[in-house]
């Protein structure tokens, strides 16, 4: 679709045209990769909010085992459909609903949350610099066939 639309004539602007597709797909691995890493994310979230749950005035001596509990609670929350039910209900009880959850896995995912933040700026970047470049080509393109039928 985007070489329909540019319709490249030289070799230049078929550069510029498969770059900007390139770009346009990285743009779209990059978005995609995003909510992945959120999904991979989410079980480590429930586990935080677990352990924060369970561990809340329990010695120290005792929070390894609310750990491994929390572990363990949220790996069968992301393999078993009927405890994610039990679990989730259990968060709601406790008045921790999607959005606390999601912010959860914003904070467990914030590095690399950052990292395709970065690539997509910068490949969204790239991309608004070609159209320009391609946009400048077809003014001057333009421009030279009017003064050639004056």
């Amino acid at each position: 679709m985007i070489v329909e639309d540019i319709q490249p004539q030289t070799n230049i602007e078929w550069l510029w045209t498969l770059d900007l597709v390139e770009l346009s797909w990285d743009l779209f691995r990059y978005r995609r990769l995003k909510k992945s890493i959120l999904d991979v994310h989410r079980a480590t979230a429930i586990e935080t909010i677990l352990r924060r749950l369970d561990g809340e005035g329990v010695p120290a001596e005792v929070m390894s085992r609310v750990d491994l509990h929390a572990k363990r609670t949220a790996a069968e929350w992301r393999d078993d459909r009927d405890a994610a039910n039990v679990t989730e209900a259990r968060l709601r009880r406790n008045k921790f609903d999607n959005i606390d959850i999601n912010a959860e896995v914003f904070v467990q995912a914030r590095v690399s949350f950052e990292m395709f933040d970065r690539l997509t700026h910068l490949a969204q970047t790239r991309r608004i610099g070609l159209l320009r470049e391609i946009s400048l080509r077809w003014r001057m393109t333009v421009d030279r066939a009017s003064r050639g039928a004056d």
